[in-house]
């Protein structure tokens, strides 16, 4: 009881010396895994840290990583961290029991899609809260298996198997976190199938993907339709989407130059406008040898900010484009001097994000 009540006391005392406003100030200075533990300390400083106002003042979480290395490539992709002293930290997934038996076989904004053809069994992994659940059966051969997750909008997430593609179609199943079922489609992309590139990027309910010669299609898994936005140029195989601040962007290597367009506004505009065109030697770091700029490939672009993520070999770096300046550098090591990079993602610590596969 005396120490119940002394704790009680404490935490009145701390209210009663803080506005919610400075403690939000304070808040927002903590530790991730520390703020993950002090919701515990009383209901109005739970509600505080679970409010969408706070979450939205966090840091991005770090840095998903989904790389493989030149002597290990025909093992696993490994999932890592980038960590603030501009190192990348391998991420132990072995919390999860069946990450021995099963397959990763895609990922997004913090969940991994994991497959064992044994149980013919799904699983969807949250990386940051090491919560997992499995789906149910899935009794298809699968072409193609997606995983769509946004944690900017819906803690709810979806998995999407391609069991047959057509000429201009695709045949797909949609298992949705909100219903707990998979459900059969047909999918008209609009253009030919083989237009289709790998180069895709989920965002806001919509799966959009580069196709040539010029086109995004943007994919909506909710109305089970496609509609295609002509790029402002041909695409290359350099070709990057992503979006940032709200807005869709689609950036490629021309040449010594690198060139970034934003689309404003998705509903009633399709028109692109070239925001940024910057010489990739300005985008190198200054250790470089001078044939960095030749082996530059796009990565992702800050959901947030005004910044882009690179991949040169054996580092990621952050490169800010308003201020054009380096903002990050991240070494693979010498051990991984030869890795490459297949995925990063970049994901707000919200409450969709905690909340999800609770």
């Amino acid at each position: 009881m005396e120490s119940s009540y002394l704790i009680s006391s404490y935490e009145r005392g701390i209210e009663n010396i803080m506005n919610d406003d400075l403690l939000v100030e304070i808040l927002v200075r903590l530790p991730l895994k520390s703020l993950s533990r002090f919701k515990c300390v009383s209901k109005s400083w739970h509600r505080l840290i679970s409010d969408n106002y706070l979450q939205k003042r966090l840091p991005l979480i770090s840095t998903g990583v989904f790389f493989r290395s030149e002597a290990d490539q025909f093992k696993e992709p490994k999932y890592a961290y980038t960590s603030q002293n501009g190192t990348i930290q391998d991420f132990k997934l072995n919390f999860f029991p069946f990450h021995e038996e099963s397959t990763i076989v895609d990922g997004c904004n913090g969940l991994l899609l994991y497959y064992t053809s044994v149980l013919r069994t799904y699983y969807v992994v949250n990386t940051t809260t090491k919560r997992w659940v499995s789906l149910p059966i899935f009794h298809k051969r699968t072409q193609l298996s997606l995983l769509a997750f946004d944690p900017y909008s819906s803690s709810q997430y979806k998995v999407v198997c391609f069991t047959k593609f057509r000429k201009n179609s695709a045949e797909v199943e949609i298992y949705s976190s909100e219903t707990n079922k998979w459900d059969q489609h047909e999918i008209r992309f609009g253009v030919e199938t083989d237009a289709m590139s790998a180069t895709m990027h989920y965002f806001n309910g919509i799966l959009y993907v580069l196709a040539y010669p010029n086109f995004v299609a943007s994919i909506n898994f909710t109305k089970i339709s496609c509609d295609l936005i002509q790029l402002p140029e041909p695409m290359n195989r350099d070709g990057k989407i992503g979006h940032s601040q709200g807005n869709l962007y689609y950036a490629h290597i021309d040449g010594d130059k690198i060139k970034i367009w934003m689309l404003k506004d998705l509903k009633s505009s399709k028109e692109w406008k070239l925001k940024h065109e910057i010489n990739l030697r300005e985008m190198t770091t200054e250790r470089n040898d001078g044939r960095e700029q030749n082996q530059i490939n796009l990565l992702a672009f800050h959901p947030e900010k005004d910044l882009v993520y690179l991949w040169v070999p054996g580092k990621m770096i952050c490169y800010n484009l308003s201020e054009t300046k380096l903002e990050g550098v991240w070494e693979f090591g010498k051990e991984r001097e030869k890795a490459f990079l297949i995925q990063i993602w970049l994901f707000p610590c919200s409450s969709y994000l905690t909340k999800c596969l609770a």
